[in-house]
């Protein structure tokens, strides 16, 4: 937030780059880039997603309720309990990780949180279409967790784009829609100085690819 002090680079860890233009955007920030970031952040981009596949695969909304409740404790609840946590003892310095040298253990994490969903998903004999849906999540993750180790990509922009990913196998007028708000999001992450022109390109290709594979290949 503006007024903040800037954050420091530490030694060996990379993160110079993306501290600069942090402290850069902080001088005249944006509302609207914020707004667009909070309402289109993974956490809710996650949930829409999910109550939109349960409800066209499931037998009844309630049904299709509780595979939502068991996504919001799990795969967004948790994870963000885990990061709260991080942030409160000091191992993380803001609630979107700015440094990529804090952000593998964190998608670390969260693959865990899901791979748990998906085990009690397929437990509870969840339809195909929202098991695959997680199994989707988990391929997008892995790959993130792999690319982080290397170069910085946005979570923003590969939870969104794997999202439209899936609506696009599902309905593909509907998903060529929803592309288009890939674009004020990353506007908004680019604006706000959380990330590079490439690294927002590579977090949607990231999570497109991923799950257009897998939900397209397993539903």
């Amino acid at each position: 937030m503006a007024g903040r002090p800037p954050l420091r680079p530490t030694a060996g860890t990379g993160d110079a780059d993306d501290l600069a233009r942090l402290d850069a955007a902080a001088r005249h920030p944006s509302m609207l880039a914020r707004v667009v970031a909070g309402v289109f952040t993974p956490a809710n981009v996650v949930l829409a997603v999910m109550a939109y596949v349960a409800l066209r695969h499931s037998s009844s909304a309630v049904e299709a309720f509780g595979w939502w409740a068991l996504t919001l404790v799990l795969v967004v609840g948790v994870p963000y309990g885990i990061l709260f946590r991080a942030l409160r003892v000091g191992r993380v310095d803001d609630r979107q990780v700015v440094r990529r040298s804090q952000r593998p253990w964190l998608f670390v994490m969260a693959l865990v949180c899901v791979v748990l969903a998906l085990g009690v998903l397929a437990v509870a004999d969840a339809p195909r279409e929202v098991v695959v849906l997680v199994v989707s999540m988990a391929a997008g993750l892995v790959a993130m967790s792999v690319v982080t180790l290397v170069t910085k990509a946005s979570m923003h922009l590969a939870v969104a784009s794997g999202a439209v990913a899936v609506v696009l196998v599902e309905q593909p007028g509907v998903g060529a829609a929803l592309a288009l708000l890939l674009v004020p999001i990353g506007w908004a992450r680019w604006r706000d100085g959380r990330h590079s022109v490439g690294q927002i390109v590579l977090g949607a290709v990231i999570g497109g690819v991923a799950s257009w594979a897998v939900y397209g290949a397993l539903r």
